[in-house]
C-alpha cells in the first residue's frame, strides 16, 4: 500500500447499487471498456480499479459493483467507503425501481452520505416498460439528484456523463476520512471476450467478499484486465 499513498493522482469511489439482474456489472464495465458484455451474475461483491482522464484531470478510480444476490438489507459498508452511489434501476422491472426507492430512502438516513446518481437502464427494450421516464425523473428530483435512462446494450452517451458528473463533484468535495484501505487484490474480467481495443489504461477486478473493503489483505495475483477508459 505504500506506492499507492505516495501517488498524487486524486482518487474516487463510486459505489453501484441495484436489484439483481438490472445490468449494474454490464454498466460498469461498459463505462471502462466501452464494451458491452452481457448480462451476468455474481454472488459477491466486484471492485474495479482503473485510470481515467478527464478534462479536469487524471483520476485513480475504484468502483464497487454491489451483489445483490445475497440480500442482506442496506449495504452500509460500501456505501460509507465511497465517495459517490450510482443507483441503478430497470425500466422493464417495477421490483427494482422499488429497490431503487428504497435505496435512496436509506442513503438520505446516512450521515455524510455520497453524492448520488439515479440510473434507469434497458432503455432498449422500452416495448416493455414497467417504470415510466417520469416517475424516474420524479424520484431523482425528491432526492435532489441527476438522472438518466440509458441502454448499456447501446452505448448510451448519458451513461458517461453520469459517471463523468460523479467524478467531477466528488474530485471537488473535501477528501473524505478513511479508516480502512481497500485491498491490493487481482482477479478476472468475467465476460471479458471479443476483439481487443486499443490500451490506454491498466485496471483491475477483484472479488470483494463481505467485510473486505475494510482490510489490507494481499490475495494472489491472477490476471489483470486492460480497458480504454479516457473521456
Amino acid at each position: 500500500m505504500k506506492t499507492e499513498e505516495k501517488t498524487n493522482v486524486p482518487r474516487v469511489r463510486i459505489a453501484v447499487l441495484g436489484n439483481v439482474n438490472v445490468g449494474k456489472s454490464a454498466l460498469t464495465v461498459r463505462y471502462l471498456t466501452r464494451r458491452f458484455i452481457g448480462e451476468y451474475s455474481s454472488n459477491t461483491d466486484l471492485l474495479y480499479k482503473q485510470t481515467v482522464t478527464l478534462d479536469s484531470g487524471v483520476l485513480d478510480v475504484e468502483i464497487v459493483d454491489i451483489s445483490a444476490e445475497n440480500d442482506n438489507g442496506f449495504p452500509v459498508e460500501q456505501i460509507q467507503w465511497a465517495d459517490a452511489c450510482l443507483i441503478v434501476y430497470s425500466i422493464i422491472d417495477r421490483t427494482s425501481y422499488e429497490y431503487a426507492k428504497r435505496s435512496l430512502a436509506e442513503l438520505r438516513q446516512l450521515q455524510n452520505a455520497p453524492s448520488s446518481y439515479l440510473v434507469g437502464n434497458k432503455l432498449d427494450l422500452d416495448h416493455l416498460r414497467e417504470v415510466q421516464e417520469t416517475e424516474g425523473a420524479s424520484l431523482a428530483a425528491s432526492h435532489a439528484i441527476g438522472f438518466c435512462e440509458v441502454s448499456v446494450a447501446d452505448n448510451s452517451p448519458a451513461l458517461y456523463k453520469a459517471f463523468e458528473r460523479l467524478l467531477v463533484e466528488s474530485r471537488a468535495r473535501p477528501v473524505k476520512p478513511r479508516k480502512f484501505s481497500v485491498s491490493k487484490m487481482f482477479g478476472t474480467l468475467i465476460g471479458n471476450n471479443g476483439p481487443r481495443q486499443p490500451s490506454v489504461n491498466q485496471g483491475t477486478v477483484v472479488p470483494c467478499h463481505k467485510g473486505e473493503l475494510h482490510k489490507s489483505r494481499v490475495m494472489k495475483r491472477r490476471q489483470a484486465f486492460t480497458a480504454t477508459a479516457s473521456l
